[in-house]
């Protein structure tokens, strides 16, 4: 019986190590032989270079200069660690090793395999004098690496941004930021960033047991995608120097009718170079705390009260609701009072009859502050909007602002306040509660140019991918029909008598245009003699506005100039507007015909 038992106990041990063996072989023999293979073979990563930016006749813009990193092995402890980085601080004494073991710890842990960069952007001379000690520590590696460099530094800075060192979250965000050890921060780069950092490409390691890479052979290249840009770096440069010339602080947009961004510009700004290795506190703090703000992309996160520049618009709201005809003349004297206020016009004794050309020519405020009394401040918000005004462009940049066009609601909720018809004699000048970027106010000068509203665009292509953003229909057949009007206004703005931008306009091309003068500063009732902008306080003097479209006959391009604090929009505008002009004719950007030139009368 013992017997019995004893052999069916080693029949049943013998079935089960067979049935083990089968498993493991036939059922499960593929599983462990990719395990065992795992143990002395991977498939790693390797980082793409960034796409390199170029302006739209291929001028780089931001691209990549070559340098190298020092790696470190992960996984390292104790006294295997310190001896490392003193090898390295024994060469490169004037490293930081506190920051060298911070982003060590950073980036070590038991899931993470490739060397660890604490040490970046050495220059090739640098290396070579260097490389042979280092080498001598099996655990110290050298790697290719890339510097960001921006050749044109200020003038473009708003545009572009810059590239950092990433964070936690955006670290998250895209797998290859762990690979290229940069993100971009601001601008372009930041707006593009998952498609300027590639696609990693692969390569196939063999280790041995104390992982040590014994082989590598490259699978499949890294990808970079390219970027073109809208923007003619050349232009981009003469404006922001013909503002630093000046001394204006303010905002240039030069815009294609069909939306296309030739220049974009903000002053004062700043250098992107400083941000690509780790901007000082020093830098930081003097870029942070400066009055006029070199950090703000005025051209789309500045807010501003339009001014005039909205009269335009409201012209052709007014002759399409029909509450004003082309022809109809209405008498504007200096002033109206309402509601116990009197509402001036910035000409002392009036404008007299005015029909709705000289209303734009002249920018008669009278004429407006009646005209918004008969529409009506929620009639004329949502008209405005379709329009392009207190809502957003959808350009391709971080940070744009929507503006702002009232209504009655919003201030009810926003101020727990009725709104008072005074408010509606603001709203129309451009003042008050209105606010719009200077990217808004271009955008709407290409609808009133074109007939039709364009999406301002930075990108022109992508890859070997045109950009096309096509321009929305936004008039009513009635009010295309009333877009002449609105044109001649803008015509004699700067080219007829009593325009108030003809004396300031230099350029031969004939231009629609329209100033605008916004207070930043309110003016007490009791009050008669206004002082002139030059003799006021620098904070307290008048934003300056002026957009524009040329040529007049066959619009192509708009321009828009905002100085801020510059007083009156011909005269610090104008000038800037002229040799915009001139630029672009004597670089063939514009199709002209003789009638596209005029004499301007003095």
């Amino acid at each position: 019986m013992r017997t019995k038992l004893v052999l069916t106990f080693i029949a049943l041990a013998y079935t089960l190590l067979v049935w083990r063996l089968y498993q493991l072989t036939l059922v499960e023999g593929e599983k462990y032989r990719q395990l065992s293979y795992k143990n002395y073979y991977r498939v790693v990563e390797t980082p793409p270079i960034r796409g390199i930016i170029y302006d739209r006749n291929g001028t780089p813009v931001a691209y990549n200069q070559l340098r190298f990193n020092i790696g470190i092995d992960p996984h390292l402890k104790g006294e295997e660690f310190n001896q490392t980085i003193n090898t390295i601080l024994k060469v490169i004494p004037d490293l930081n090793r506190t920051q060298m073991v911070k982003e060590y710890k950073k980036w070590n842990s038991p899931y993470y395999h490739r060397p660890i960069v604490v040490v970046k952007y050495l220059t090739r001379e640098q290396l070579y004098q260097i490389e042979p000690i280092l080498t001598l520590n099996p655990h110290i590696h050298i790697e290719t690496g890339y510097l960001r460099k921006y050749p044109f530094g200020e003038p473009l800075s708003n545009i572009l941004g810059y590239v950092a060192e990433p964070n936690k979250k955006e670290l998250q965000k895209n797998p290859v930021i762990a690979l290229t050890h940069q993100v971009g921060k601001r601008g372009i780069e930041k707006y593009y960033d998952d498609l300027l950092q590639g696609k990693p490409g692969e390569k196939k390691e063999i280790v041995d047991a104390r992982n040590k890479v014994l082989m590598s052979v490259l699978i499949e290249e890294p990808v970079s995608t390219p970027l073109k840009l809208t923007i003619d770096h050349r232009l981009q440069s003469f404006i922001y120097n013909l503002m630093k010339e000046k001394k204006y602080t303010g905002a240039v947009v030069v815009m294609k009718t069909n939306g296309e961004i030739l220049a974009l510009v903000t002053h004062p700004s700043y250098d992107n170079n400083l941000f690509v290795k780790g901007i000082s506190y020093k830098n930081w703090v003097k870029l942070l705390h400066n009055l006029y703000h070199p950090l703000w992309n005025r051209p789309v996160m500045g807010l501003y009260p339009p001014g005039s520049t909205v009269k335009p618009s409201e012209v052709l709201i007014g002759l399409s609701l029909g509450a004003i005809s082309p022809t109809q003349k209405i008498y504007c004297p200096y002033s109206i009072e309402v509601g116990h206020r009197r509402f001036r016009d910035w000409k002392l004794g009036g404008h007299g009859w005015t029909d709705a050309v000289k209303a734009i020519k002249e920018s008669v405020d009278v004429y407006f502050y009646k005209l918004g009394l008969s529409l009506g401040i929620d009639k004329i918000s949502r008209e405005m909007k379709r329009l392009g005004w207190g809502v957003k462009t959808g350009i391709d940049i971080p940070g744009e602002q929507a503006g702002l066009m009232p209504t009655r609601e919003w201030k009810e909720k926003r101020y727990h306040k009725p709104w008072l018809p005074g408010d509606t004699l603001n709203a129309v000048i451009g003042q008050g509660f209105v606010l719009a970027t200077p990217l808004q106010v271009a955008r709407n000068t290409a609808l009133l140019a074109s007939g039709k509203l364009p999406t301002p665009h930075l990108a022109m292509e992508i890859g070997d991918q045109k950009v096309e953003k096509p321009a929305k229909d936004v008039l009513t057949p009635r009010e295309k029909k009333f877009l002449y009007y609105i044109r001649k206004g803008m015509y004699e703005v700067c080219q007829a008598r009593h325009g108030t931008a003809t004396s300031h306009i230099t350029t031969p091309l004939a231009l629609g245009c329209k100033t605008g003068t916004a207070q930043v500063t309110s003016i007490p009732q009791e009050v008669l003699n206004r002082q002139k902008e030059e003799e006021l306080a620098y904070f307290h003097r008048s934003h300056a506005w002026i957009t524009t479209y040329g040529p007049w006959k066959h619009p192509q391009v708009v321009v828009t100039v905002l100085v801020e604090h510059g007083g009156h929009g011909g005269s610090a505008g104008g000038p800037i507007v002229s040799q915009i002009y001139n630029w672009l004719l004597k670089h063939n950007y514009l199709k002209t015909n003789p009638d596209d030139f005029v004499k301007r009368p003095r």
